[in-house]
């Protein structure tokens, strides 16, 4: 029975031969391009520690079911089992494979010689005693279980064959004292590779613009309690306690910070007995929760040697990046057991975005410190635009700078953080005339961010152009920039921001996997043809690991306000334009779609809501930041303004217009427009907010004003 459905079964001991056999065939250069190149490919997610990439390939592969991948992934799924350089959950869902290839016919095929080999990998993993032998005894009992008479033959005449000659690579437990052939041979040379980091790393460092940090003890502690961050940093460093928790929001400087603590930390290292300081950006290691430190070592190019002498010996300050872009948030200090006998011995630093810290409660409290990182005070402002002068040598002095950020309604706030502080200074001489003063000119938020959107795009659009792109990225790129390249970067970012509105109700961090998120509104955006992955890297969006974001929060928002109205489509400037003269105009008159709601606004004209405008279908009331941007715009565009009152008037006989309604007469009164004897009856917007709206003689009967 087991030769019928189970072709070419034979002595575990002939198939090897059986199998080297088929090498010899298959390994020339026409028989091994399938399976050979996917081992490769498989091999490289391997040694980078991807095993969830390394799954996902296996699974997926054109080639699965050829019996020479199939022998490869044994051999490899077999190592795996046996390192103890993998975490347990890894080593064990590496068996649980192993299973799914023996059990599984229907994907992987019925190939006899390749279940056998299946067998007698587990009978090797469950006869040494390590973290994953129960695990492979209960898949081996599952085996000899199976309701198929077939698969039971097959595994009984595994058990009555001799094990193979096949050695699992089964790493020997580390040490807690170094050995006496340690002492006698010469110990691996670490401060050679140490001292190169170093190097490295200070050259990376750009000190001319770094504006020292301060902050707040946490989110409740007044503003007025401010100290310097990197003081009390040290402060920690020399105390006993070990995790330091960095809190700050998206352009705040946590990554910068970091990166001059590093700095800071190299040039007072003091060699074999000094604190190894080491940076991580977590989004690049595949599961931190375990071995962070030695993975991290082995990414930048530590020998296995070396990264064991350390972990023996040394002692090292973590510095941990990008907390917030892993799709899971952890407690990696108790889950690597830093400073347990026979592990690494560590401080950990950790920065954090305030909204998205999940940190467990399972230290000490005396072990734990953190700090919220404030928003630059005026000083803090004033010298980064003395560094900016500086450096960049602007036609402008600072007092001009400063008078300006002070005028601009609702950004001089903004500009309190760090990245868009430095953005403004960037774009600040494109929203000036020549020839004009800035002091004589009105500025708002909004059109600093037209300005900026459109800036950038066309500096993208330049380094692409001399950028060496392939033939096929060359193509991509012809074809946007002869549909215009800016305008379509604008629309991949207005329909991004609408998508995440949509999808993740706003959260702007996007994680995309390739294989499980290709042909989902994700792949839209992120999938790997040419033209997305040019526009992806034109428009400002940041990139750590698999996850995807706009370079600040607020650029999400002045994203999906351009997808609610976007001047660029009608073939306009969007040009700033005075706030004092659009403000207090009135609206009267028995039905908003045919009137002049300003003098020379031109012919009325009928103006058909758009059902799919993100108005429709979410509530921007208590999202200030998009309705200050819309409000703008109501200001410098009539169109805008005569497609709100539009909504309003189709509220009236439809209630599927609600939530449009209340959005946009929310819009309007914040806009300044005023109501007066204004037809408003049995206009529905629940929810709106009315407040500080002039309504005087308007007629609201019937209408639906609920809050």
């Amino acid at each position: 029975m087991v030769s019928v459905a189970y072709k070419n079964f034979e002595p575990l001991t002939e198939c090897g031969q059986h199998f080297l056999g088929y090498l010899n065939k298959t390994l020339s250069f026409e028989c091994r391009q399938a399976w050979y190149p996917a081992l490769r490919m498989a091999d490289v997610l391997l040694r980078e520690g991807h095993f969830t990439g390394f799954r996902k390939l296996v699974c997926e592969a054109s080639c699965r079911r050829d019996p020479a991948f199939q022998w490869g992934l044994c051999q490899r799924l077999g190592d795996l089992t046996a390192d103890s350089k993998w975490d347990p959950e890894t080593r064990q869902n590496a068996v649980a494979l192993l299973g799914e290839v023996y059990r599984n016919d229907a994907v992987w095929g019925q190939q006899a010689t390749v279940k056998q080999w299946i067998v007698d990998v587990l009978m090797q993993v469950a006869s040494v005693p390590h973290a994953v032998k129960q695990t492979a005894e209960a898949v081996l009992r599952r085996f000899g279980t199976d309701k198929d008479t077939t698969k039971q033959a097959l595994y009984q005449s595994c058990l009555k064959e001799d094990p193979s000659s096949y050695p699992l690579r089964v790493a020997s437990p580390s040490l807690a004292t170094p050995s006496l052939l340690d002492r006698v041979q010469d110990a691996p040379d670490v401060e050679t590779r140490l001292r190169r980091l170093r190097r490295q790393r200070l050259k990376e460092w750009r000190e001319a613009m770094y504006v020292p940090l301060q902050a707040r003890a946490n989110q409740q502690t007044s503003d007025k309690d401010r100290f310097l961050l990197m003081d009390r940093v040290k402060e920690f460093l020399d105390s006993d306690q070990k995790v330091f928790v960095l809190l700050g929001d998206c352009g705040s400087g946590k990554s910068t910070f970091n990166h001059a603590l590093e700095c800071d930390l190299w040039n007072a290292y003091k060699k074999v007995d000094g604190h190894i300081p080491l940076h991580i950006d977590l989004t690049v290691i595949d599961n931190p929760k375990y071995d962070l430190i030695g993975k991290q070592l082995s990414r930048i190019g530590f020998m296995e040697a070396q990264i064991m002498d350390m972990k023996l010996r040394r002692k090292f300050i973590v510095i941990c990046d990008q907390y917030n872009d892993i799709s899971q948030l952890h407690n990696f200090y108790t889950s690597n057991q830093f400073n347990r006998a026979g592990e690494w011995s560590a401080t950990m630093m950790v920065s954090c975005r305030t909204e998205n810290l999940v940190f467990d409660n399972q230290l000490q409290p005396g072990l734990f410190q953190q700090a919220v990182i404030a928003p630059f005070s005026e000083d803090q402002v004033q010298y980064y635009i003395d560094r900016y002068l500086f450096t960049q040598k602007p036609p402008w002095s600072a007092e001009q700078f400063l008078k300006s950020i002070h005028r601009i309604q609702g950004l001089r706030d903004q500009l309190k953080n760090p990245l868009l502080l430095s953005l403004f200074l960037d774009v600040f001489p494109y929203m000036i005339d020549p020839g004009r003063h800035p002091s004589t000119m009105e500025i708002t938020r909004l059109a600093f961010y037209d300005i900026l959107v459109e800036h950038w795009l066309e500096r993208s659009k330049r380094r692409l152009e001399k950028q060496d792109l392939n033939p096929q990225e060359r193509a991509a790129f012809e074809l946007l920039t002869i549909d215009g390249f800016t305008m379509n970067c604008i629309n991949y970012m207005k329909k991004l921001a609408v998508a995440i509105y949509m999808n993740q109700h706003g959260n702007p961090v996007v994680a995309y996997s390739r294989f499980e998120d290709e042909g989902t509104w994700k792949g839209d955006f992120f999938g790997w043809k040419d033209e997305k992955q040019l526009l992806c890297e034109a428009c400002l969006l940041t990139r750590s690991g698999n996850q995807y974001q706009f370079i600040h929060p607020s650029l999400l928002e002045y994203g999906l306000a351009l997808a609610i109205f976007d001047p660029r489509i009608l073939g306009k400037i969007a040009a700033t334009t005075s706030t004092l003269a659009r403000r207090g105009n009135v609206v009267s008159g028995m039905n908003f779609e045919h009137q002049n709601v300003v003098e020379n606004a031109g012919t009325s004209v009928e103006h058909v809501p758009d059902i799919g405008s993100p108005l429709y279908w979410r509530s921007f009331v208590n999202e200030p930041s998009i309705l200050q941007f819309l409000e703008e715009r109501v200001q410098q565009e009539i169109l805008f303004k005569k497609q709100l009152l539009a909504i309003i008037e189709h509220s009236k006989t439809d209630m599927k217009w609600c939530t449009a309604a209340a959005n946009a007469i929310t819009i309007l009164v914040r806009a300044g427009v005023q109501f007066i004897e204004a037809d408003l009856r049995g206009i529905r917007i629940p929810g709106a907010d009315l407040s500080h709206g002039i309504f005087d003689s308007a007629q609201l009967q019937g209408a639906d004003l609920r809050k």
